[in-house]
């Protein structure tokens, strides 16, 4: 700020010693500019503290500056602790880069949250789009290509042709690691409680399950893996959990396909043999946290800043080669 007001454009200029229109291209066009004067104008602007406006920013340039993310109905609030991560490293994501995140509810179908897009990007109120809950049935990503609608997917394309930027984190990865930690401790009956689908199509279930399985292979654990299902609710996982362990050979350990799951998981092992069955969820939430249970992490506030990352340059090449990246997860363990 400049000691009469906030900095301008002529005082940047002045600052630096430049003409007010490069000051103007090293914002708008900065390849235009020579290196050595590019610098000299963006540490001026930083010195200076100025920042530009954002309804000049929208007139000069056609474009919102604003990014639009579906915001989810959360049928539980552990879960809804993961996309509330996302919305967040989006926002800190996008205000690095002058973009704003523009949240809209979640309509009824795909049908209405297609149109709701296309009247977002149609009138001007947002450049591009990030989905979430991609599936392999997810009708969005192959319209918004038809469009011309700039995207990217917090998930995989699950089985579509059509390429497009998304980042995901690796669930096979993650599930394995929790393998590997039960077998650290001694573990050998290792069980799965999965999703009702998980295994029928491609979808973030099947690669956690899938994780799973391979790890036991690979550790050469004989026998018919044992697994079960459950809808993503506690109450639901705690039921399935006891049917399993009151039965012939319960196992010694579940790894979970989230932390929900885990915690009816727990429940009902506390309930059948104290602390004798290892439960690992997935999501490390406050909730595993607080139960004291390993639990697999995603990095998701690094999933956020690459969505932005991908969409940006998306803006600055629009043509180039669809992209795809894929997080490792860690697994944190309680001390």
């Amino acid at each position: 700020m400049t000691a009469s007001g906030p900095a301008t454009l002529d005082s940047v200029a002045a600052h630096a010693g430049v003409s007010r229109q490069t000051v103007s291209n090293v914002l708008r066009h900065p390849d235009r500019v020579a290196a050595p004067t590019r610098e000299r104008v963006l540490a001026a602007i930083a010195e200076t503290g100025y920042r530009p406006s954002l309804p000049a920013r929208q007139l000069a340039t056609r474009r919102a500056h604003a990014i639009a993310v579906r915001a989810e109905r959360q049928q539980d609030g552990i879960s809804g602790l993961v996309l509330d991560a996302f919305y967040h490293g989006l926002a800190e994501a996008g205000q690095d880069n002058g973009l704003r995140v523009l949240l809209y509810a979640q309509p009824e179908d795909e049908a209405a949250e297609i149109a709701t897009i296309d009247e977002l990007v149609h009138t001007g109120a947002a450049d591009a789009v990030v989905l979430t809950a991609t599936s392999a049935d997810d009708e969005r990503p192959a319209h918004l290509r038809e469009r011309g609608t700039t995207f990217c997917a917090f998930g995989r394309p699950w089985g579509h042709d059509e390429p497009h930027d998304w980042v995901d984190v690796d669930g096979a990865i993650g599930t394995g690691l929790a393998v590997s930690h039960l077998l650290d401790l001694g573990r050998r009956r290792i069980a799965y409680l999965g999703w009702p689908d998980d295994g029928e199509q491609p979808s973030t279930g099947t690669e956690r399950r899938r994780g799973w399985r391979e790890a036991l292979a690979s550790a050469g654990l004989g026998g018919a893996p044992v697994e079960v299902r459950s809808t993503n609710d506690a109450a639901a996982a705690e039921s399935a959990v006891a049917r399993l362990l009151a039965g012939r050979d319960a196992p010694d350990s579940i790894v979970c396909a989230s932390d929900t799951l885990a915690l009816g998981a727990h429940r009902a092992a506390v309930a059948s043999s104290g602390d004798q069955v290892t439960v690992v969820g997935f999501d490390a939430t406050p909730v595993a946290a607080a139960l004291g249970l390993a639990s697999v992490a995603q990095p998701i506030d690094q999933v956020a800043h690459l969505c932005i990352d991908l969409l940006t340059r998306r803006f600055e090449k629009p043509l180039r080669p669809a992209q795809g990246l894929l997080v490792p997860p860690v697994l944190h363990v309680p001390r």
